[in-house]
């Protein structure tokens, strides 16, 4: 019995050892094949600075020689997997870290992930949901990503939709994650200083939204609440299908099946009787009301993600990229919109800061001047937009510790992309107008003037009452320089500067009463009751210096 325990703990051991070793052994070949991918463009990029890696001037690359690393940069991280592709599709929402022809080219990567054999799917669907649940299920993939494909099925005598994770993608996105921070040293060390700010986060970042997005009952939980949003709501122009929870797990998420026509394929829209412009409205409010009012929203607003009903609908599809927004950046944002509609440069700078996408240490003055550019390019072109916009701020800011927080880039990114598909529908569309309308029409803009005007009253009454309280200090200030004073100094000298305090104090008040007004009448009369406190003191001030 004994010799038994023996070797089943012996057993153990072994089988504990060989599982290290076969992670250890997956770590390396991973580790090889990454470096002998990335290397080449690594020297490459070193060589751009310095000529000779170590030393030497920097070297002028074409925009075509960029065009062409970023294609086969593209090839490389296609050809690495899901880990990469999911790293390409992060950074061409990026324009604070990678230049623009590399963001671009990254875009596509969106649609260029092949579609796995439906046999590797089955373990996941039998172990977590129990693969005969579904009355019927077509084996054939009617969308496939980086990290999941998409069937159609019959489930409870209802047609449904459902999303598998890829087999294995977890252990390899792991393996892949450990691999990337143990390259994080050296990438800080050879990075510019100005994108170390922006890498350093990005790099945080990105670990938790790809982790989010491979769990499908954080995205089934997502899915419910905005549908749950728009239905409190009474909204009838979007539709979120429902989620089968009892036929979902962190593999598996099993939908509703709503059928709709893509909003890109625009002759098919006017010829179902629909009106192209009025969708493309419907479309940027419903954005609109998800991000500032529901504080939770869609954030992949790809072509193949978005449809139309019979009913003129809007339909939401994957909700694997969803933000979700606290109170106060909410906040944030709207002021942000606001501050930039009116060119308020010191507002940007502060709502910049308090969405974190500036360091609080950077050089106001400086960002304050760069911004002002910004604003008079932006106001001196005919035709501006949401890409343009983003693009020449972040090209602008990066000299400065600037980085675009994950949540604030899937709301750049949600405008970016919505214009380029809205503008399909019409080619008029205008992001900017849009979101200006919405803050107008939903009391946005109202309510930041009211919130302008309390922050207003209430340093107003702080520096009201402080005023109340002058006199007496000063009667306490100028006795104890009386006793200060040498016995040399004449009283009517004392007594006329004390005059002269109180009648530059009763001016000072009157003047303050007179701007009150314009802010709240009550206010004034209260300054005008200290004005005459102080021409009180000064006519008795200079009463008791003639005696």
């Amino acid at each position: 019995m004994v010799i038994s325990e023996r070797f089943q703990h012996v057993s153990i051991r072994e089988q504990r050892e060989n599982s290290v070793l076969t992670l250890m052994v997956r770590f390396s070949l991973r580790l090889f094949r990454i470096l002998g991918n990335l290397v080449p463009f690594v020297i490459l990029f070193l060589r751009d600075r310095r000529r000779f890696l170590l030393f030497g001037r920097s070297r002028s690359v074409s925009q075509e020689t960029h065009a062409q690393r970023a294609r086969r940069l593209r090839e490389v991280m296609l050809d690495l997997g899901p880990t990469f592709v999911k790293i390409g599709q992060v950074l061409s929402t990026r324009p604070d870290v990678v230049p623009q022809v590399y963001a671009e080219e990254f875009v596509t990567l969106q649609d260029a992930v092949p579609t796995g054999p439906y046999r590797e799917m089955i373990p996941a669907l039998a172990d977590d949901v129990g693969y005969h649940s579904y009355d019927d299920f077509d084996p054939e993939p009617i969308a496939g990503g980086s990290l999941a494909q998409v069937y159609r099925a019959t489930y409870q005598g209802e047609p449904v939709v459902v999303k598998v994770r890829r087999p294995g993608i977890k252990n390899l996105i792991e393996t892949d994650l450990r691999t990337i921070r143990r390259f994080i040293p050296l990438v800080m060390l050879l990075a510019p200083a100005r994108l170390q700010f922006s890498l350093r986060n990005m790099v945080d970042d990105f670990e938790r939204i790809i982790l989010e997005e491979l769990d499908f009952e954080r995205e089934a939980r997502m899915m419910a609440e905005i549908r749950s949003n728009f239905e409190r709501d009474g909204n009838e122009t979007v539709v979120i299908p429902r989620v089968y929870q009892d036929a979902s797990s962190e593999r598996v998420l099993t939908m509703a099946y709503v059928e709709g026509t893509k909003i890109t394929d625009v002759d098919k829209l006017e010829w179902e009787g629909h009106d192209p412009k009025r969708v493309a409205r419907d479309v940027a409010n419903a954005y609109f009301t998800m991000g500032l009012e529901h504080g939770v929203y869609h954030g992949d607003p790809h072509p193949g993600n978005l449809a139309v009903d019979d009913d003129g609908r809007i339909v939401f599809y994957d909700f694997g990229m969803s933000g979700r927004f606290t109170p106060a950046m909410q906040n944030s944002v709207v002021n942000l919109y606001l501050a930039a509609v009116n060119r308020n440069v010191d507002g940007i700078i502060d709502e910049l800061i308090a969405l974190g996408a500036l360091d609080p240490d950077a050089d106001r003055a400086a960002v304050g001047h760069v911004l002002g550019l910004v604003i008079e390019d932006l106001e001196g072109s005919e035709t501006v937009n949401w890409q343009q916009i983003i693009s020449e701020v972040t090209g602008m800011l990066h000299e400065f510790p600037f980085r675009i927080p994950p949540d604030i880039m899937l709301v750049l990114r949600v405008g970016s992309i919505s214009e380029g598909v809205l503008r399909q529908l019409d080619p008029e569309f205008d992001f900017l107008a849009a979101a200006q309308t919405f803050l107008r029409e939903h009391g946005f803009m109202e309510r930041a003037v009211r919130m302008k005007i309390a922050a207003m009253r209430s340093e107003l009454e702080t520096s009201l009452w402080a005023l109340l309280r002058l006199p007496m200090k000063l009667e306490r200030e100028l006795d104890a320089r009386e006793d200060e004073r040498t016995q040399a100094v004449a009283p009517t000298q004392q007594q006329g500067s004390r005059s002269l305090g109180y009648a530059i104090l009763a001016a000072a008040s009157l003047i303050g009463s007179a701007l009150l007004v314009s802010v709240d009448p009550t206010y004034s009369l209260l300054g005008m009751v200290v004005v005459f406190v102080f021409l009180f003191l000064f006519v008795r001030s200079s009463y008791d210096g003639r005696q």
